[in-house]
């Protein structure tokens, strides 16, 4: 019986991306199918799940932070934060490399947006970088650190398994500070030992250079420390905190910088509400794809599938199938249709369901720099002027130290939930 539903479902949704339709659109055309001629229950079923998904008062926080990150994308700020690191650490071996590193991951801690990452740092140390260490460590590098700022909270990745699943969200935060940490350290020593000695020879760094440096960086420096500082002492919700983040942006790039203009505020609010509106189109859509699936018994299958397996034979699957759905689907979409149905098994397996959510959002973070559909890639296209093919080898080793970290994470659940523990 469940072959004969899959089967047709999965048709139409081919069908649909083949012949380009948004993924929104794919996944509304499996979900009537679902519910009309499988659950054999009203299409107006359907419209009304699409208007409660999205009246979750969780979901507030994606329009204040993308608001947050396009913002700092428009301003300096993005530039202020990595020239302090820049001057920090040029004689540091991998100074440079270092540098983009740990800015993407604080970058992270603002705005939650891998794609804007991608774009603003590109843009300030491609050159330098590909100078001092080569163009395919800098291409792989800009790529591939993009990412972070989906493992580092505050994360929309994060926000919507939490919605997926009925999780908390500021939990879940909790639980993705050490993961990106731990990622942090294990690219940084790779740079280290890949990089030459030093990125500016025969240049000293000075305490006046860096006390510059820190004068115009500390504007943007207080505010992940504001941020995460909010949520973990239980002074801020994610939602409030996000809301900080734009009002902190908005301030300090509007009155006290005066980098931008009422002009471009105009561009950054219409190119928020298009991101937030196609976030939310995806929330809806999926979450009404989840129940559909929910009531065909789909999750309940699954559960039986996966009975006879031990804790670590189904991490490994879920790592492989995330790997693979990481390539071909949005990180949004994945989460909204796969998180509702392998909650129960994993559940049954004993798997903390926050420890679960990490393990989604890094692996679906690969994904965002993983050939083919991978849309850092895409971004680096554009940002640095690099073909698909050279960009795709660049990333490869950066592929396989985040895959190392995966692993790590995967079968050591302290390291997610350690905070939480020790704060809630």
């Amino acid at each position: 019986m469940l072959i004969s539903t899959v089967l047709p479902m999965v048709a139409i949704l081919l069908f649909l991306v083949l012949i380009n339709a948004p993924i929104w659109v794919a996944l509304l055309g499996a979900t009537v199918y679902l519910q009309v001629f499988i659950n054999e229950m009203s299409l107006n079923i359907v419209f009304t799940g699409l208007f409660e998904s999205l009246t979750k008062n969780s979901l507030l926080a994606v329009p204040f932070f993308v608001v947050a990150g396009t913002i700092i994308a428009h301003s300096s700020l993005g530039i202020r934060l990595i020239n302090i690191f820049i001057v920090a650490l040029k004689n540091v071996r991998g100074g440079i490399p270092i540098s983009c590193l740990v800015s993407n991951a604080i970058f992270g801690a603002i705005s939650g947006s891998a794609p804007a990452a991608t774009a603003t740092f590109g843009k300030v140390v491609h050159e330098p970088l590909s100078e001092s260490n080569g163009r395919k460590l800098s291409l792989g590098l800009i790529t591939s650190s993009g990412a972070l700022s989906t493992v580092v909270p505050p994360s929309i990745t994060m926000i919507i398994y939490g919605i997926a699943t009925e999780q908390s969200i500021t939990e879940l935060f909790m639980c993705g500070f050490f993961p990106g940490l731990l990622l942090v350290v294990i690219i940084g020593i790779y740079l280290v030992v890949v990089c030459k000695k030093g990125s500016f020879a025969g240049e000293k760094t000075t305490f006046k250079d860096i006390s510059q440096a820190l004068k115009k960086a500390i504007i943007v420096i207080f505010l992940p420390v504001i941020v995460l500082g909010g949520i973990y002492t239980g002074l801020a919700t994610p939602t409030e905190s996000g809301a900080i983040a734009a009002l902190y942006a908005f301030i300090a790039s509007v009155f006290i910088l005066k980098e931008v203009k009422a002009k471009q505020l105009v561009d950054i609010f219409k190119d928020s509400a298009v991101i937030t509106a196609q976030i939310f189109l995806l929330i809806g859509v999926s979450t009404v794809f989840a129940q559909a699936a929910t009531i065909a018994q789909f999750p309940a299958f699954l559960t039986e599938a996966f009975s006879g397996l031990s804790t670590f034979q189904f991490l490994l699957i879920l790592n492989l199938l995330l790997l693979i759905v990481g390539c071909f689907f949005d990180s949004g979409a994945a989460i909204l249709i796969l998180a509702p149905m392998l909650l129960p098994p994993a559940l049954a397996l004993g798997i903390d369901p926050m420890h679960l959510g990490i393990i989604f959002t890094i692996n679906l973070s690969i994904g965002m720099f993983t050939p083919p559909f991978g849309l850092n890639i895409f971004v680096a296209q554009s940002v640095l002027k690099a073909g698909m093919g050279e960009i795709s080898r660049a990333v490869v080793p950066f592929i396989l130290l985040y895959i190392f970290a995966l692993l790590l994470i995967t079968y050591i659940p302290s390291i997610s939930l350690f905070l939480p523990k020790l704060l809630l």
